[in-house]
């Protein structure tokens, strides 16, 4: 039985009578790094905001570390290391003052480990937080987030603001705590290549869905491209099982298809002069394909 260190079901959240989230079904398995990858706006920061208890869901139920924040609000967030876009830090504190401060709310605060990556990050910690520059601010948040050694570590668009060197050094830094340590990270995005180096699950949110959330090898394999050159007539494909998309290249035809089988390769045979080449997609073409369909 799989151990679940996150589990909604059937999670719903209305603002101004409007659905924002839609009966989302989500689980992060323990151990993996679980990316949750959408476009802005479409639900990341309210799933995880539900996920941290900072909102209550207006149906459905939200369990994080075996508990409900219902009955376990404090305990639960005990365990969560959390980065957020907006880097909530005190300007007026210095690097120092705020892994003090921080590290009084968490009796199993590492004073070692915050020294360690401080060093390695190469943090003075004597500047005040105002005149850290974004990165050093997002690296000061991660060392925050991960000093107290949690059993969950959430990170909201982290990269948010940063520029792509930074970016790609955060991220670095990320990928290097979660090989150390093996912790479950959830980190949602809506750059494909961020989630596509760190996380080995992803979910793709739309609109407040959650149209896939899978392994990551899976979630590749879900879709693919097949094309092939008629022998004939033009064919209806309409009764193509998961077909998502028909493209038009002259005699040539690409379809889209979900779940490709061999009873439909079959079917493509029939109306095709040679041998249907198959196209593996990318997860960034997954994604296109999975924010356009309907049928994901």
């Amino acid at each position: 039985m799989t151990d679940y260190v996150i589990e909604t079901t059937d999670l719903c959240r209305d603002f101004a009578r409007r659905r924002t989230i839609t009966d989302m079904n989500l689980r992060v398995p323990r151990g993996t790094v679980y990316g949750l990858l959408g476009v802005n706006g479409s639900g990341k920061t309210t799933t995880i905001k539900l996920l941290m208890g900072h909102l209550r869901p207006t149906k459905g139920t939200v369990t994080v570390l075996g508990r409900s924040y219902k009955t376990d609000l404090v305990e639960i967030r005990k365990r969560i290391g959390y980065v957020s876009e907006n880097r909530y830090l005190y300007d007026w504190m210095t690097v120092d003052e705020t892994l003090r401060f921080a590290a009084a709310f968490h009796e199993n605060w590492d004073w070692a480990k915050a020294g360690a990556m401080m060093e390695r990050l190469e943090l003075d910690p004597t500047m005040k937080v105002k005149h850290l520059s974004r990165g050093n601010r997002a690296r000061l948040c991660l060392i925050v987030a991960l000093a107290f050694n949690p059993e969950l570590l959430i990170l909201d668009e982290p990269t948010s603001g940063l520029d792509p060197i930074v970016r790609r050094d955060f991220i670095e830094n990320v990928i290097m705590e979660i090989e150390r340590e093996g912790r479950t990270v959830l980190f949602s995005s809506h750059l494909v290549e961020e989630i596509e180096r760190v996380a080995d699950w992803v979910g793709i949110i739309h609109n407040g869905r959650l149209k896939v959330g899978a392994p990551m090898d899976q979630v590749k394999a879900s879709v693919k491209k097949v094309r092939f050159a008629l022998n004939g007539q033009e064919s209806d494909f309409s009764g193509i099982d998961g077909l998502l998309k028909v493209e038009s290249l002259a005699r040539e035809r690409i379809l889209t298809i979900k779940d490709l089988t061999s009873e439909t390769l079959a079917q493509l045979r029939g109306c095709s002069l040679s041998e249907p080449e198959i196209i593996p997609l990318s997860l960034e073409d997954v994604f296109v394909e999975s924010v356009r369909s309907r049928a994901l």
